[in-house]
């Protein structure tokens, strides 16, 4: 089997006002070398894609043996990074784990879990957090061609919850590995040691 990754650091972080949350550091580094460090070096992929705009973010992805693809359309939404990234997928992709840049604190335990139940059950899998969805999001080749039509701010799980009876829900419980960082009070709580407040429904789903 062979399991890609996109992970989608090409976001405005509109939420955050004027400073990009993206190359905010967390413990000495900016964020979104966490999540590319992690999933280029798991061993779990056999292909990293990152989507962005900027040339520091696609210079380390390149560093770290993984590909990067921009997104000209990246203004319209998250929707058209998730498309960007399915459309840059080998062919002989059988699943592809949608990240976002935001989560630094992923660890290589929970990717394991996740891609073992994909390559066991053949279904879409959600990580689910306290009845929360959250990503990464893996999806089935047979959903690819969904992917790669996305637009707008709508992302994978416009997809999902059209096939409900195919989502294998993967409960974690409820910690630090699952906080992501959208605003300057959630950035503000994890440099203090604190969590952020229990995110909605909606929040960090590609």
């Amino acid at each position: 089997m062979h399991t890609a990754a996109v992970i989608l650091a090409a976001g405005l972080s509109r939420r955050m006002g004027k400073t990009d949350k993206l190359k905010l550091h967390i413990d000495g580094i900016p964020m979104y070398q966490h999540v590319i460090s992690l999933v280029a070096t798991s061993g779990l992929f056999s292909d990293v894609i990152v989507v962005t705009n900027q040339r520091d973010i696609a210079a380390f992805a390149q560093t770290c043996g993984a590909q990067p693809v921009e997104n000209p359309l990246a203004e319209q939404g998250q929707g058209t990074s998730v498309a960007a990234g399915a459309r840059a997928l080998p062919e002989d992709t059988d699943f592809c784990a949608f990240f976002t840049a935001d989560q630094p604190f992923l660890t290589k335990e929970i990717l394991k879990k996740l891609t073992s139940t994909a390559e066991q059950t053949g279904n879409i899998i959600v990580p689910r957090v306290g009845g929360v969805p959250k990503s990464p999001c893996i999806f089935p080749k047979r959903f690819f061609a969904q992917c790669k039509a996305l637009s707008g701010e709508k992302g994978g799980k416009g997809i999902y919850q059209q096939h409900l009876d195919e989502v294998v829900w993967v409960d974690f419980p409820d910690n630090k590995a699952w906080r992501d960082i959208d605003t300057a009070g959630d950035y503000n709580a994890i440099i203090s040691g604190a969590l952020p407040q229990k995110q909605d429904a909606t929040h960090g789903i590609p």
